[in-house]
């Protein structure tokens, strides 16, 4: 068994197998070691589900604003990309890089071919920072 550092606790949970390997395989992504990066990553969304939940007891926890509706279509493109394109966007998170074609296409699958609409959703993304133009016609996601 090894041994706890100081200031930590020992913490042992059951998750669905498919979300473990996710979270190793992103962790191992982001640090490129393995020695404490899921450790790292779980005590980080441990905090923020804290952070998220921390309010005086007798006080109801505030109702979400709903989001705009720019969220929910790139809600939509990002599912398009990740079922049209299994292999290569399996998952789309903070800091994938996307090709423009492929944006494009997955606008016009969800909100339709009318080239004005391609170019007002890329814009509402870029105005929302859900994505970054990087360069050439290459974007980031941010969101």
């Amino acid at each position: 068994m090894a041994k706890i550092p100081k200031g930590k606790a020992d913490l042992h949970v059951l998750v669905d197998k498919k979300v473990y390997e996710e979270i190793k395989r992103l962790a191992l992504l982001k640090y490129e070691k393995a020695h404490g990066a899921i450790s790292y990553e779980v005590e980080q969304a441990l905090r923020n589900w804290i952070a998220l939940h921390s309010q005086e007891p007798h006080k109801p926890i505030a109702k979400v604003n709903p989001q705009p509706k720019v969220f929910a279509v790139f809600g939509e493109v990002k599912k398009y990309l990740m079922e049209r394109y299994d292999r290569d966007y399996k998952v789309i998170v903070q800091g994938t890089q996307i090709p423009r074609r492929l944006l494009v296409e997955a606008i016009k699958a969800v909100r339709g071919y009318d080239p004005r609409t391609v170019e007002n959703w890329m814009r509402n993304f870029v105005e929302a920072k859900l994505i970054k133009h990087i360069a050439g016609e290459v974007y980031e996601v941010l969101w």
